[in-house]
């Protein structure tokens, strides 16, 4: 499965500081087989989604580790996945740190 919305606020620390995964209300199954995408309508939360799902509407595993960086990066630079007062320049914090 593909979850198409990790982000922050779907990851849930468990009393033994585990993390879980939650809200699975955008999930899509696949792709199978030989397959390598799943051609969908885009959804999921701007900042985190993976640029190429964004400009193909191909959906694979590759997009929910793509969100899962975008959190690291957040993690590691205190600065959140965008940044509304930084029009202009380092907008996304994927810009920021390329």
């Amino acid at each position: 499965i593909i979850h198409r919305d990790i982000k922050p606020s779907n990851i849930l620390i468990g009393e033994d500081f585990e993390s879980k995964v939650s809200d699975f209300g955008l999930v899509k199954s696949g792709p199978t087989g030989d397959q390598t995408h799943v051609s969908t309508q885009i959804k999921g939360t701007a900042g985190y989604l993976d640029p190429a799902y964004c400009s193909s509407c191909h959906l694979s595993h590759f997009s929910d580790v793509y969100s899962f960086g975008v959190i690291l990066l957040q993690l590691v630079s205190a600065r959140p996945a965008v940044d509304a007062s930084r029009r202009n320049s380092n907008y996304h914090v994927i810009d920021w740190v390329s």
